[in-house]
């Protein structure tokens, strides 16, 4: 409902501009060839609407279209910047949309103190913010980014010098972020106070679903965090994937090929190597650990409740504990093997 609204209120207001007249009463658009105005298509995309009738109340909306107001600034409590080819869009009362920056921007900012901006050096971007203080930002040289804001207090931010990014935040205090330099990263969000953030790397993916989730992607390329129902995943280097599902649950995946499985609440998974494997699903409520560090080809698994399995300094070791209360250790030396219950 709360999309609808939005959408319906955009129409309405492009329906109601009708600045046709206002536009072919302006000698340098009148006066512009098609043929050789690349920005035709702008006078042609808003031809035939009418502009509103005056009011003696402030108006809290304005659209800027390469350059140009649509609205009286008199008074306006939204603010509407654009540069050459831009589209700027603001609604509410202290919404601002700024793409005078860039070339071929598009901003939206939808509701009271929103915030939507491309800055200087940023080039065909896209910038969305919706509900009561959210802000969707892209970072100054940033190019083909798209940040979209949705929900009050939610923030949704591109890094300089990024490209082909997105980042997405869903929910009341949501924040996306994608890091400095990036290229093909994806940040989202969805869930009160979710965090995603996909940082400085190329190909990273970060995605947190649910209330208190939270997805980091650090420094490295081709990662993979996802964190859902209040985890927290990490994923860093290079291939690395980290999975994080239920309320206390960790997973943390640091080197180069590894995994780190958290499943099922109060868990933590840590897994640090070439090709290590660390992987839990919590069948209870009490704490489990799994770790698999300072080694490669490891492999550390829990299922159970309160147990604990770890296999490291050394290589090809493997800790397994399959049930409750139990403690399976593999560290030490090479090809060693520790599985509970014993076989």
């Amino acid at each position: 409902m709360r999309q609808a609204a939005r959408v319906g209120r955009l129409g309405m207001l492009a329906v109601g501009m009708s600045i046709g007249a206002a536009l072919a009463s302006t000698p340098q658009v009148a006066s512009a060839d098609s043929s050789t105005d690349p920005f035709s298509w702008l006078d042609q995309l808003v031809s035939g609407l009418s502009l509103p009738a005056q009011t003696t109340s402030a108006l809290d909306y304005q659209v800027s279209i390469n350059g140009m107001d649509l609205f009286s600034t008199v008074d306006n409590t939204a603010t509407a910047n654009s540069g050459t080819g831009d589209i700027a869009i603001a609604i509410g009362n202290g919404a601002i949309a700024d793409t005078s920056g860039g070339f071929l921007n598009f901003g939206f900012a939808d509701g009271t103190n929103t915030f939507a901006d491309t800055p200087v050096g940023a080039d065909l971007d896209f910038a969305v913010a919706g509900g009561t203080g959210s802000s969707a930002n892209i970072g100054l040289g940033a190019d083909l980014d798209f940040a979209l804001a949705d929900g009050a207090g939610s923030s949704a931010n591109v890094g300089l010098g990024a490209n082909l990014d997105d980042a997405t935040a869903l929910g009341t205090g949501s924040a996306a972020i994608v890091g400095v330099g990036s290229s093909l990263n994806s940040a989202f969000a969805d869930g009160t106070g979710s965090d995603a953030i996909a940082g400085a790397g190329n190909g990273d993916f970060a995605t947190a679903i649910g209330t208190g989730s939270t997805a980091v992607t650090v420094l490295g390329n081709g990662d993979l965090a996802t964190a859902a129902g209040g985890g927290a995943a990490t994923a860093g280097g290079f291939l690395a994937n980290a999975f994080a599902s239920g309320a206390g649950s960790t997973a943390t995946a640091t080197g180069v090929s590894d995994s780190a499985t958290a499943f099922g609440g109060n868990a933590d998974a840590q897994a640090s190597g070439i090709g290590d494997i660390a992987s839990i699903f919590n069948t209870g409520s009490a704490l489990d650990q799994a770790t698999a560090i300072t080694g490669d080809n490891l492999l550390a698994e829990v299922f159970g409740t309160g147990s604990t399995a770890v296999a490291g300094v050394g290589n090809w070791d493997l800790a397994g504990a399959f049930g409750d209360m139990l403690d399976a250790n593999a560290t030490g030396g090479n090809f060693l093997l520790d599985i509970l219950p014993s076989l």
